[in-house]
């Protein structure tokens, strides 16, 4: 069923899915990492918290994070800017990269020549080893924010993810899927806005700022 099928049915709650990404991180050299991460760079704090006054415009009933370091301190500083609770989700975390974990792009091109050639074959559902395919990570984020919105029907929730959970939670609105999530820029500290009808969703903003003139 599309929107227009939903609108002449007659008004539905609206639910309000605001998005950010905490960071920028501490990574000089370009790590990946997942989980547990790594901690807010000092400057993030204010970044992030320069946000309130835009989610201030929103009647937030709850902040939700992954239960790794940036998210962790994101969610908290959030929660006591806007005086509601936080929760930390696991389902939330940024993809595994299991034996690729703490090393630069160099180095596993130099250490797993073939695995890089696979994983470019077939983006979405390659998995490093020991790790998580991109698809994995973008159905369990997918589902993950798909609950949270069940849970707070006609409320509005900041959900404070990553590169891939952030992507994924758009596409509950749009029809994208995950080798294609790159092309949806998530910047760290922006905001983005998706509310829902029903099952479906309207993406009002992306990448909102407070500061224009910086860089994400």
């Amino acid at each position: 069923m599309g929107l227009l099928a939903h609108f002449v049915k007659g008004p539905h709650p609206k639910t309000t899915l605001l998005l950010t990404r905490a960071g920028p991180v501490e990574n000089p050299h370009h790590l990946l990492y997942s989980h547990p991460g790594l901690p807010l760079a000092r400057e993030s704090r204010e970044a992030l918290l320069a946000l309130t006054p835009l989610l201030r415009r929103y009647p937030v009933a709850w902040v939700y994070g992954a239960d790794s370091l940036a998210e962790k301190e994101a969610a908290r500083l959030f929660a006591e800017a806007l005086g509601v609770p936080y929760t930390l989700l696991p389902e939330l975390r940024e993809r595994s990269w299991g034996a690729w974990e703490g090393k630069c792009f160099a180095e596993v091109e130099a250490l797993f020549p073939e695995a890089v050639a696979a994983w470019l074959r077939d983006e979405a559902g390659f998995a490093p080893p020991g790790g998580e395919s991109l698809k994995a990570a973008w159905e369990r984020g997918k589902e993950a924010v798909r609950g949270l919105l069940k849970k707070h029907r006609g409320q509005a929730i900041l959900v404070i993810g990553n590169c891939t959970v952030n992507r994924a939670a758009l596409s509950l609105a749009l029809p994208l899927p995950p080798e294609e999530g790159l092309r949806l820029e998530q910047d760290y500290a922006r905001l983005s806005v998706v509310d829902f009808y029903g099952e479906e969703g309207v993406v009002k903003a992306l990448n909102l700022d407070t500061c224009p003139g910086r860089e994400g």
